[in-house]
């Protein structure tokens, strides 16, 4: 995404915020779609994965993310990869809907995943279940850090690619 759509997208739900009449900090937030960096784990058939979710609106309801795994201290065999999502996201009942879309950063013998979950309303957590062969949970919170390690160049901004 461009600089001028990152700015279109925040000055939409700036100004939706606006018009909801809300005052609250945090009952405007939580109407909106949870943007930015959520980090943390899932588990899939390979184990315990790292997981950065970057996130960006494209209105109030309608998300785009990618999808960056890497491997954990305590499963180290995991490799990197990144994939994009698009999505829908509910302010009513916080519920977040993301599918793949196409491949960033594919490891060999890897497939894409969906993920379905649910953001506290305080936006300090996002939870719920990944959908793909032998998957489960995952569990991510919102962060101002990169992840360690890196994401490679394909999935990020600074080097020129979608972001994370």
């Amino acid at each position: 995404m461009t600089t001028i759509s990152r700015i279109l997208a925040r000055a939409a739900l700036t100004g939706l915020t606006a018009l909801t009449g809300l005052t609250s900090g945090t009952a405007a937030a939580a109407m909106l779609p949870p943007i930015g960096l959520w980090q943390g784990r899932y588990t899939c058939a390979q184990g315990d994965t790292a997981l950065a979710l970057q996130i960006t609106a494209i209105s109030p309801t309608r998300v785009t993310a990618i999808f960056y795994f890497h491997a954990l201290a305590a499963n180290p065999a995991v490799p990197q990869g990144c994939f994009a999502m698009t999505g829908s996201f509910n302010p009513a009942t916080r519920h977040l809907a993301l599918h793949p879309t196409h491949w960033l950063s594919q490891p060999p013998f890897y497939v894409w995943t969906g993920l379905s979950g649910t953001v506290r309303r305080s936006g300090t957590a996002m939870t719920g279940t990944i959908q793909g062969p032998a998957c489960t949970d995952f569990s991510l919170t919102p962060s101002t850090t990169l992840p360690v390690p890196p994401a490679p160049p394909a999935c990020r901004l600074d080097q020129n690619g979608p972001t994370v």
